[in-house]
């Protein structure tokens, strides 16, 4: 059976590399936005297995605009000269003499073997699966000095991403591309979208991911709308909200004018955060052992970006518990509090149904919630409640 070798110099690209740690150097000390496209072209550089002959070929990889790619063309004119006009063939025919020598390792050793002890055959599937729970598993450790170039380099810059929890988050990379996540995240909402979400439940449920995501610090950035009127909700409505949101789930509010003074917050926010994080040591954590970060402690422990965004995603591994609360969010008037107080007693619909079944009278099995108590004041959820929940989920349609 055939088996497919892969081969990888440790650095392919010795003086294309070379010349990019020159420049990119120079950038940072002349504080140059080059310095950004720069770096990621080293990263990709590094990354690629194989030898490149010229800048036009470094095209292919990311971070590499016409402007690099011809600078390193002429740098290597120079370089050619140099040398004689030589050309750029050592570490190609090192690659092939490391191939060569491999594949005759390779083949001793399948020699040697019976044929009994072959592997089994692995789905590509399956491998990517075993490649992902390694990258989720693998241990990343920031110094401090290799954290603060780039926290530094993004004092005032931003990328965009798709996030699935949260408006705005702040990420600390390495050279090797790892990303943590400082524990920080924001939630902006204009007062119309505040009452766009109250309507159509998502208010409730945003909140309970963001509390459950693994970041300890949620910041719910609330912006106004003009001179907030035509909102759909009464501006008391929208204001109890707030009040509810720092209260209970413990987020902290901020309160903007406009979309001008929520980035100049943000710009603030971030050299906060660079401040304080730029000289610890980061270390990645899961977020079972996460622990809440204080600010004189020297090694952090973050939760990795892509860890993140996976467990965050909408439906992504919800539990029973999970989905019967987002189910019980969809009612009016049912809040987060008063849905966890329920699914404290019931964790499951099926033990919601059973309970129904076991009352004597449909008077009784309508009243049945309402003696369950939540929130600081641990008040009743009342008839109401408990007959909206029970209509809802007995009624036939």
């Amino acid at each position: 059976m055939a088996e497919r070798l892969n081969i990888k110099l440790k650095q392919p690209n010795p003086l294309f590399e070379k010349w990019l740690e020159k420049w990119l150097e120079d950038a940072e000390r002349r504080n140059a936005k080059s310095q950004h496209k720069l770096r990621e072209a080293l990263i990709a550089l590094r990354s690629y297995p194989l030898p490149l002959s010229s800048g036009r070929e470094c095209a292919i990889l990311r971070g590499f605009g016409s402007t690099l790619c011809n600078l390193i063309d002429e740098e290597l004119q120079l370089y050619r000269e140099k040398q004689k006009n030589t050309p750029l063939e050592p570490a190609m025919k090192t690659f092939e003499s490391d191939v060569k020598q491999l594949v005759e390792s390779v083949k001793k050793t399948k020699r040697k073997e019976s044929p009994n002890k072959l592997k089994p055959k692995i789905t590509k599937k399956e491998q990517k699966a075993i490649a992902e729970e390694e990258e989720r598993q693998k241990q990343v450790f920031m110094s401090p000095d290799q954290t603060r170039s780039y926290l530094e380099s993004f004092e005032v810059l931003y990328e965009v991403r798709r996030l699935t929890i949260g408006d705005f988050l702040w990420i600390a990379r390495d050279q090797d591309g790892n990303e943590l996540v400082l524990p920080y995240i924001v939630e902006r909402k204009r007062f119309d979208d505040l009452a766009s979400s109250i309507r159509d439940g998502r208010f409730h449920e945003q909140k309970h991911r963001l509390r459950q995501c693994g970041i300890q610090n949620v910041i719910y950035l609330v912006e106004d709308y003009g001179d907030n009127e035509h909102l759909g909700l009464p501006m008391e409505s929208l204001q109890q909200a707030i009040v509810n949101t720092q209260i209970h789930s413990g987020f902290k509010i901020v309160h903007t004018q406009n979309n001008f003074r929520s980035m100049k917050h943000l710009q603030s926010v971030t050299k906060t955060l660079i401040r304080c994080f730029k000289d610890k040591v980061l270390l990645s954590t899961t977020k079972e052992e996460l622990r809440p970060c204080r600010v004189s402690a020297d090694m952090v422990g973050l939760l990795k970006f892509r860890a993140l965004y996976e467990d965050s995603a909408r439906g992504a591994q919800l539990t029973v518990r999970e989905i019967f609360v987002q189910q019980l969010l969809q009612l009016h008037s049912l809040s987060l509090e008063k849905a966890l107080a329920i699914v404290e007693v019931y964790p499951t619909p099926r033990l919601l149904f059973d309970a129904y079944e076991s009352c004597v009278t449909e008077k009784e099995a309508r009243l049945l919630l309402s003696k369950i108590t939540c929130g600081p004041l641990q008040r009743p959820l009342g008839e109401k409640i408990s007959q909206t929940v029970f209509d809802f989920y007995k009624t036939e349609f």
